[in-house]
């Protein structure tokens, strides 16, 4: 596909809610060439996740580490009001109201959250109105977040009296560190963009009507870049604040042969001494 095509097609999907025929547990998965687009589809509720939505995510996921072609992920919210709202409180009352029902429910958000994380290739979330709850904990499963200035942002779980889970107090805190999740918890504040992008929740605003093309244009960045190098710098730096274990430096030592005896380098390298655009073989041949 071409990268005017890519853009156009990308748009279109983006531009609109996925059709109801793709959606199951309100999550729904599109495909733009290399690029997946999963969407949180319940509008009508601001796209609150409910049980079921967040074990389809983890479902999602796993599944979309599994493509070989697979070049990044966008993950959005339907409609323009909210990407999540935060949990589906209307089911509390099965499914999170015994403390041997909460362990599941937590547990099925961190499987969910370690799947999002631990995918192979850029995970962006693209991010317009409410971002709440775990609809805040799951941005920060992503690599990049992208939001537009009308998004706001807060865990304000000490309204209804449940506690934040290991796997997502880590996800959040290690980018906005501890002091602000604190601050976050404690005051059930709900933040603007501003302070979002200050803490570094988020690492772009855009105006409500130019988040799609900021999107798009970031997903065909990574497009053009070279597949190897963009999943090993994703893991490397998933390195960072832990000690080096030692399948971490068998991991590093075979990206170190993939890179500098793979294909991608000469390319690279032939195409800056050429000065043109350098043209990489997908994720599988490398």
């Amino acid at each position: 596909m071409t990268e005017d095509a890519f853009t156009q097609e990308l748009n279109a999907v983006l531009n609109t809610d996925p059709p109801a025929a793709q959606v199951v547990d309100r999550v729904a998965t599109q495909t733009v060439d290399d690029v997946a687009v999963v969407t949180l589809a319940k509008p009508e509720a601001f796209n609150a996740l409910s049980l079921a939505s967040w074990r389809r995510l983890r479902t999602v996921f796993t599944e979309l580490a599994q493509r070989d072609d697979l070049r990044a992920v966008v993950l959005r919210g339907a409609g323009t009001k909210a990407f999540a709202a935060g949990a589906d409180i209307k089911e509390f009352p099965g499914t999170r109201m015994t403390a041997a029902a909460a362990t599941d429910y937590n547990e099925s958000i961190a499987r969910a959250l370690r799947a999002v994380a631990e995918l192979p290739v850029p995970v962006i979330a693209a991010v317009q109105g409410l971002a709440v709850g775990g609809g805040c904990e799951l941005i920060t499963a992503c690599d990049v977040r992208i939001a537009s200035t009308d998004a706001r942002f807060g865990i304000p779980i000490g309204k209804l009296g449940v506690t934040l889970g290991y796997t997502e107090t880590v996800s959040v805190a290690r980018l906005i560190g501890p002091a602000e999740l604190k601050y976050l918890l404690f005051s059930g504040d709900l933040i603007g963009a501003g302070d979002a992008h200050r803490i570094g929740l988020v690492q772009r605003l855009t105006e409500p009507g130019d988040l799609i093309d900021a999107v798009t244009t970031l997903a065909g960045r990574i497009r053009a870049q070279s597949a190897l190098t963009l999943k090993a710098a994703k893991l490397v730096t998933g390195m960072v604040g832990r000690p080096l274990t030692d399948a971490d430096a068998d991991t590093l030592a075979r990206f170190t042969v993939e890179a500098y005896e793979g294909p991608d380098l000469k390319e690279g390298v032939a195409a800056f001494t050429e000065r043109r655009t350098p043209v990489f073989g997908r994720k599988g041949e490398n």
